[in-house]
Parts: C-alpha cells; structure tokens; sequence
C-alpha cells in the first residue's frame, strides 16, 4: 500500500515541478515577446540621451575643457619663457665672463 501511494506522490511532484518549468517558459517568452515590441524609445524613459539638460551639460563641458586645456598651455609656454630666459641670461653672463677672462686674466 505504501508503493502506490509514494509512486502517486512522487507523479504529483513531477507534475507539478513540469507545470512551473512550462510556466517559467511561458513568461520567459512573454517577456521576450513584449520587449521586441515595446520601442526603445518607450523603454528608455529615465534615461534622456537627447534633452535639452544633457546637451546643455555636454556644451559647458566642453567649453570647460578647452579653458582648462588653454590654461594649461598658457602655463606650459609661461614657465618655458622663464626657462629660456634664465638659461640665456647664465649663457650671457657666462660667456662675459669668459670673455673678460680671456682679455684679463689669462697670460699669453
């Protein structure tokens, strides 16, 4: 008596577990079928690739990059004329006083 009834049980259980699966399918495709049709432009309505507020963000973005690249290369050839002009005025001084060593100071 106990076969039957576990054999009956263990029907029950696989039928039910076969119910679910097809259901998950069932939804599965569903799911798949709504996608395909619901355009993207209905999915995507948090996100607004396009307004006004992104495209205004995107502009000041840009013009802030090119004043920080600008100001980057105002400092860049500031520093590098000050550069040149201590290296031209030790190249000056140097060669001044290797001129007035070779007139003065340095016997024949």
């Amino acid at each position: 008596m106990n076969s039957p009834d576990k054999k009956t049980r263990e029907l029950r259980h696989k039928e039910q577990e076969l119910r679910k699966r097809e259901q998950e399918s069932l939804l599965r495709e569903l799911e798949a079928e709504i996608d395909r049709s619901v355009p993207e432009y209905l999915t995507s309505k948090y996100e607004e690739p396009d307004s006004k507020v992104n495209g205004k963000l995107k502009r000041w973005r840009r013009k802030i990059l090119a004043v920080a690249q600008f100001t980057g290369i105002v400092i860049a050839v500031v520093v590098a004329v000050r550069i040149a002009t201590w290296l031209a005025t030790a190249l000056m001084v140097g060669g001044i006083a290797l001129i007035a060593y070779k007139m003065f100071v340095e016997e024949d």
